[in-house]
């Protein structure tokens, strides 16, 4: 499976997860769109605004990364805050929490997937 970025369907979300603000949401694989036999429940590059936040989430039965591409944030996990930026990539296992904030003047761009 390969889709090149600018074949992406481009999706505008506001409050992802509850979070503030909104942001881009470009799915290859979107949520409620598993392909069969694969273990990916979301494939998805994620434009957030500068100020707007993924709001916090617990993971059950699945696992999700975050790998930022651009921008600036604070990745926080069970109550834990990093500060996040280009090249830095976060694992949230199964059972625990997570929210990712854009603390920066550009959109934070990160690739999320989601995996059982």
């Amino acid at each position: 499976m390969f889709c090149s970025c600018k074949d992406m369907r481009a999706i505008r979300r506001e409050n992802l997860q509850g979070g503030p603000g909104g942001g881009m949401f470009y799915p290859l694989i979107a949520p409620g769109e598993k392909p069969e036999g694969s273990h990916l429940k979301m494939v998805a590059r994620v434009e957030l605004d500068p100020g707007a936040a993924v709001g916090e989430h617990t993971h059950t039965g699945d696992e999700e990364v975050y790998h930022i591409i651009s921008g600036r944030g604070i990745f926080i996990e069970d109550g834990v805050q990093v500060k996040v930026g280009p090249g830095d990539t976060a694992v949230t296992l199964d059972g625990h929490s997570h929210s990712i904030i854009n603390t920066g003047d550009e959109p934070l761009v990160f690739l999320a997937v989601i995996a059982e």
